[in-house]
């Protein structure tokens, strides 16, 4: 494949990961994510159980293995940094917080992407549509995970990645070196059960309005399948963790069998 820059894509909104640095021992990492929408902040952690607004002890142990003595002073800042976050509206008004209180070991980091070493998906809570955060924050991961592959993977860098038309349901669009376009979708509210027949029908479209050169990538939120899924040769569907799309990818600009 020509190697060749990506054109931007959109990634207009703003991210930030929640550091935790325990005091007792150990370094500090991420736990949380923080986003802005619709005028109030949003945020969500896998060490807090669905349904629930406490920290999981047993989820802080194997986050923190470290530190697992030191769970009441994580509780403790998990409290105040919700608190935070019910009254605060802007995101660095958050960090700024946070800042100020340094000895809680709480820390904001602006996300730029996996190149970071973080898979943002991983800290998104465990899928349940309740606190599954909106679309346009999903979207803006999916994009920042291509723009990693499109700048760093061996095999997949120098990715033709165009910006969709305004208002398009795309997230993105890549052009592959045989002028095939493929179409990249974020699904957020499919579930996992329901995959097998969108994929179909989509694959039933392509098919009934010959567009032969058109190939339909889906990313479902929901789905949690370590291999992508592909019903045809022109629709192709994985999770939102970065392998999942990795490897979505990488077969399908190889052209090699899917298996579903």
């Amino acid at each position: 494949m020509k190697a060749a820059p990506a054109p931007g894509l959109s990634v207009d909104r703003h991210i930030k990961l929640v550091h935790y640095r325990p005091r007792s021992k150990g370094t500090g990492r991420p736990f949380g994510a923080i986003w802005q929408h619709e005028g109030a902040i949003r945020w969500t952690s896998p060490l807090i159980p669905e349904n629930d607004c406490a920290p999981s002890l047993k989820r802080f142990a194997d986050w923190f293995p470290e530190a697992m003595h030191g769970f009441d002073e994580f509780s403790a800042a998990v409290s105040w940094l919700q608190s935070v976050c019910e009254n605060e509206c802007e995101l660095p008004q958050v960090a700024q917080a946070c800042k100020a209180k340094e000895r809680l070991g709480l820390s904001c980091t602006r996300y730029e992407g996996p190149a970071e070493g973080t898979d943002l998906v991983a800290l998104l809570d465990e899928g349940g549509l309740t606190r599954l955060p909106d679309a346009g924050l999903l979207q803006a991961v999916v994009n920042l995970h291509l723009k990693h592959l499109a700048s760093e993977h061996a095999v997949l860098r120098g990715m033709f990645l165009l910006q969709p038309a305004e208002n398009s349901l795309e997230c993105a669009r890549l052009l592959l070196h045989d002028r095939r376009l493929v179409r990249i979708y974020l699904d957020r509210d499919t579930s996992a059960s329901d995959v097998a027949s969108k994929l179909r029908a989509e694959s039933d479209r392509l098919t009934r309005e010959r567009r032969a050169s058109e190939i339909s990538f889906f990313v479902f939120a929901q789905l949690r399948s370590a291999l992508p899924l592909r019903p045809s040769t022109q629709v192709v569907a994985t999770g939102m963790r970065l392998p999942h799309i990795t490897n979505g990818l990488i077969r399908l600009v190889w052209s090699m069998p899917i298996s579903p």
